[in-house]
């Protein structure tokens, strides 16, 4: 039998093996409602066609396969399942559980209204929020009882097929307009020392601020939440919980199908958003080093990248052996652009803008309303899905060559800042100075130029991508470049080059054009 789908280390890098063989996930993620409908869905499966994507990302939501406690319909995932299979579809499933973007919207009707069993958030005044709480609660028994049946389902299912790829466990979990849960349970909880092996965890970590508190502790003798962390107290409090919950919930499911879980988290987007703007507890870079010691059995943990800094964020996600997943990002001309630096510089695991199904339209599919807010610049277009469909392709046809590269330093990617003309990057003797055609700005529809540069092993230069110039010279001291050869051409589905000319004279030039191109380049030095 084939090993299961799982996340290996190569190098310096991961990448996902599916059916024993690399794979990357062209992907984008369907709006939260769709799977719920099969009708809806048939909007999904073509656009995915469209795209040349190979995965999509489909939410599970709990209050339809546990309508009644202990009554399970498994309808919608076999739904899923099946189609996805029918459209050579791999799938990454969504369990919308316990918590989704901060409040608890997916639970079924039984959890919803049973107060005693299954209680609310508080904030600091008492008020009781959509959010449900950790403490004093039932719900992770109910939970890992929910949860642990769709494991053994899709195994049932799906382990010979392996259409199923990753489990995504909550969403964007945190609470919201609070720093911590001050119900009566938690409070009690959050007056307790903080547990020895949180402490004993970020005695290990690269990290001054949790240095700083394991000195307070040690000098103190103190080992209150608010002893040992003082301001960043509630935060860490909530991290530490909601990763030991999560991290129940990856452990039981991989005791009986241990395919690759993560979590996803709402990013904290600049220093002024105090916790509870954004949803308190998740994974953000400043508490990720206690996400790791709390959920060790999750894979990863995947930003949602909607920022405009996605170079920033996703370089926060490559560290503490943490491989890149882009579970949900923009779709609108910015998406193509940050492909090509998600694979080329951070080696992603997943590229999946959110909404599928609008990729390419002006309108929200769900709700048929066209975008006609000037505030929403998350809007698309059918030529950010022509951009996006012909790298989704290319980088298909390519995938054997492009993981060859994964964790090692030969391939860069690169793209366009806003208002940005140049650009200078570096691969291995080589240095390049990259100039963009168009400047970008809100008021052009320019996509930002962007491209990928593979040193092959045969001392070829292989560039990707579009919109750009490329003017390499030797970082080797007393020497220049010269063509031996340009070729421009492209990679069949067998990752085959096939040339389509040889570029000489005027033409010998590392000049991509508007669409994404393909050239092959061979140096001499002298």
């Amino acid at each position: 039998m084939k090993s299961l789908p799982k996340i290996i280390r190569k190098d310096n890098g991961f990448f996902f093996m599916v059916n024993d063989m690399p794979f990357l996930l062209l992907a984008a993620e369907t709006h939260n409602s769709a799977s719920t409908s099969d009708e809806y869905m048939l909007n999904v499966w073509e656009k995915l066609d469209e795209l040349n994507g190979n995965t999509v990302l489909v939410p599970v939501p709990w209050e339809l396969i546990e309508p009644q406690e202990d009554y399970f319909d498994f309808s919608l995932v076999e739904k899923v399942v099946n189609d996805a299979r029918e459209h050579n579809i791999k799938l990454v499933l969504l369990w919308f559980g316990s918590w989704k973007n901060g409040v608890s919207t997916y639970v079924p009707s039984w959890i919803k209204t049973d107060l005693v069993r299954f209680p609310r958030t508080e904030n600091e005044y008492g008020i009781k929020s959509r959010t449900l709480s950790m403490f004093g609660s039932d719900i992770l028994r109910v939970e890992l009882n929910s949860f642990k049946k769709l494991i053994e389902y899709i195994k049932e299912i799906d382990e010979e097929r392996q259409t199923v790829l990753a489990v995504q466990i909550e969403n964007e979990v945190g609470i919201l307009d609070a720093a911590r849960d001050f119900s009566i349970q938690a409070t009690k909880d959050f007056e307790k020392d903080v547990p020895a092996e949180l402490l004993e965890h970020i005695k290990k970590t690269d990290n001054d601020f949790f240095a700083q508190a394991i000195v307070r502790a040690l000098d103190t003798f103190d080992r209150s939440w608010l002893g040992v962390f003082g301001e960043h107290a509630d935060e860490v409090f909530m991290c530490w919980n909601y990763a030991r919950y999560i991290n129940k919930l990856a452990a039981c499911a991989k005791e009986s199908y241990a395919l690759p879980m993560f979590t996803n988290v709402w990013l904290k987007e600049s220093d002024q958003e105090e916790p509870g703007f954004y949803p308190c507890g998740g994974p953000i870079p400043d508490m990720i080093d206690v996400w790791k010691g709390g959920a060790p059995c999750l894979d990863l943990v995947a930003p949602d990248i909607y920022t405009f800094e996605f170079d920033k964020f996703a370089s926060f996600y490559t560290k503490n052996n943490n491989p890149l997943f882009i579970a949900e990002t923009r779709r609108d001309k910015w998406a193509v652009a940050n492909l090509y630096t998600a694979i080329g510089k951070y080696n992603t695991l997943c590229y999946s803008p959110f909404g599928a199904e609008s990729i390419g339209e002006d309108k929200s599919f769900i709700t048929q309303i066209l975008h006609t807010n000037a505030a929403d610049t998350n809007v698309s277009s059918e030529m950010i899905k022509e951009y996006l469909s012909q790298s989704y392709k290319l980088f298909g046809n390519m995938m054997p060559i492009i993981l060859e590269c994964y964790g090692t330093d030969q391939m860069i990617g690169f793209s366009q800042d806003a208002n940005c003309m140049s650009k200078q990057i570096k691969l291995g003797e080589y240095q390049f100075s990259i100039e963009f055609y168009h400047r970008i700005d809100d008021g052009n529809e320019f996509i930002p130029g962007a491209g990928i540069i593979i040193k092959r092993d045969s001392g070829e230069l292989v560039f990707i991508g579009y919109g750009y110039r490329a003017y390499p010279k030797t970082m080797r001291s007393g020497k220049q470049l010269d063509f031996l050869s340009l070729e421009k051409g492209f990679f069949n589905e067998k990752a085959n080059w096939v040339k389509h000319m040889d570029l000489n004279g005027d033409e010998q030039r590392i000049q991509m054009e508007e669409k994404v191109t393909v050239l092959k380049v061979l140096f001499y030095e002298f």
